[in-house]
Formats: C-alpha cells, structure tokens, sequence
C-alpha cells in the first residue's frame, strides 16, 4: 500500500526555494559590495569588513532542518533531542505499522463513513491494533514536546535557544528580509542580533500544537513546538513552527524549524518605540543597533 500524506513541499519545489534563496543572497551582496557564501551554515552573505549576514525573503522560512547529530551536540537547541528519541533508530518499523495504522482507519471510514471515524477515540484504535511503533511514537512525543515547551517558558532559555537558531550563537551579526511580505516594498532590512533577539524574547511564548481531525490518521495534540506572539487584538498567532521530519528513510527523525516572515516584520518595525531606521543606500534599510554597528 502506498500513502502518500505529504507534508513538505515537492522536490521541484525545494529546488525552486533554493534557487530563489540563492538569487535573494546574490543581490544582497550585490548592493552591499559584498559576496554569497555557499554551503549549509547559518551566514549567507559577508561584507567586506567581514561581517555576516543571514538573508531571508519569500512567506515562510525554513531557518533550519536538523538531524539527530546536529542537535545533539548543540549548545541549545539540544532540547529538541527528547523529540527525536521518541521515534526508533530504524525506520522500517516505523513505517510499516504507519500503513497499518492508516489501512485500518481508512478501512474504517468505508464501512462507517467520515464522520463517524472522526469520533473514533485512539484508545479504540489501539485496542484495535495492539503494539504499534507509529502510534507509540506520536504519544512519546506529545509528552517530549511538553517538555520543550515548559523549558521555552524559561526566558534566558528562549533567548539562548533562539540565538542558536537564528544566528548559530556567535557566526551571524545581523539578520536580513528582503520585504515582500509585509510592506511588500522589495527593501531588504537589516537588523543587529540582539535587537532581533531582545524583540522576539519579549514578544514569544511557547504552545504546543492542538491535535488534527483528519479522519485517516492517528490524531495527537503537541505534535509540534509551538512559538506565539499576541497580536492587536489579543488573539495569539503562530510564528514559529517547529516539527518532526518523518517523509521518508532519508528524512527521518529530523528536526524542521520555521518562521514566518510577515509576522517576524511586524515584531521588529510595528513597535510602541520603533527602532531607528535609516535607508542606507537604494533598496537597503537599516535598522536599530544595525545603524552605528554598519557605520551609518
């Protein structure tokens, strides 16, 4: 049987990201006089004095995906790993009971119909299928991403967490966003690491994600590590998303972590006492601490 449930974009579709990304970091050195770095680390860009950029654009970033090595040994982001051990080392089990888990609940909703599998309690469907790695998986990490999120509650450990994330701690100075999200003017902004970090410490608080109702699947709450911010009117919003990669044998127990652009925007410009902002040169804005540390 073969499932198709695909969650990460097509492979025609990373490729075309990639090469958008790489275009967005070209034209950045470009106006900088400075030059792209290739390979996977967190700078993108280095201007002549040796400073290193991070450059973003489009709706949604991938800021980073991770496997089980990388987060291990990481200063921070290490409290990712609980995550990642609740899935088996081996794939093949893994998978196997993912189709039977599936078969089941699809063979459910030709005798009993949609709705009624949607009320279908997970107790039932374990006392179903007995043992079930897939299954048991889900519910080792809804109890993992608990744990993450209780450590995020912890100011010091989201700043930490996040300067890691974004910055690789101490390789990226500033962070760049080509604006086409927000105020859609094609400017890239360029803002210093600690007022990005001071900004989105204040502003983020920690949720796990609310279980699914997708009828054909094992429906679990926390399932991601969730990073929200409130609003004007008060309503909490998603910002970071941060998950578990299990497409295939080669994207197995990884970690994914994005972001998306518009609301990262509104944080750092829509501010009670907005930081300073000066237009450097055509197509360039320069922001807060970002200003005296570039010599503007």
């Amino acid at each position: 049987m073969t499932i198709n449930r695909r969650r990460a974009p097509s492979s025609e579709i990373s490729r075309e990201k990639k090469l958008s990304g790489h275009l967005r970091e070209d034209d950045y050195a470009i106006l900088i006089d400075g030059e792209t770095i290739g390979g996977t680390q967190k700078a993108d860009v280095k201007d002549k004095k040796g400073n290193l950029y991070s450059v973003k654009s489009g709706k949604k970033w991938q800021v980073f995906l991770y496997g089980y090595d990388r987060i291990s040994v990481s200063s921070y982001l290490n409290i990712l790993q609980p995550c990642l051990d609740a899935f088996t080392k081996d794939p093949e089990q893994y998978f196997k009971d993912r189709i039977k888990c599936i078969e089941f609940k699809e063979a459910y909703i030709k005798e009993h119909g949609r709705e009624k599998a949607k009320k279908l309690s997970n107790n039932s469907v374990i006392q179903s299928l007995g043992s079930n790695t897939y299954i048991e998986s889900k519910e080792r990490l809804a109890k993992s991403t608990a744990f993450v999120r209780d450590q995020l509650e912890c100011k010091d450990n989201l700043r930490n967490f996040l300067c890691e994330a974004l910055f690789n701690n101490e390789e990226v100075l500033f962070l760049v966003i080509k604006d086409t999200t927000y105020k859609k003017d094609d400017f890239f902004k360029v803002f210093a690491k600690d007022d990005v970090l001071d900004i989105f410490t204040e502003q983020f608080f920690p949720e796990v994600s609310k279980a699914g109702n997708v009828p054909e699947d094992y429906n679990v709450a926390a399932q991601k590590t969730l990073l929200c911010y409130l609003k004007s009117n008060g309503k909490s919003k998603n910002i970071i998303e941060i998950e578990i990669r299990n497409d295939s044998n080669v994207h197995y127990r990884q970690v994914r972590f994005n972001m998306y652009s518009k609301d990262a925007l509104t944080l750092l410009i829509e501010r009670d006492a907005p930081l300073p902002v000066k237009e450097a040169f055509n197509g360039v804005k320069v922001y807060g601490r970002a200003i005296s540390l570039l010599g503007f």
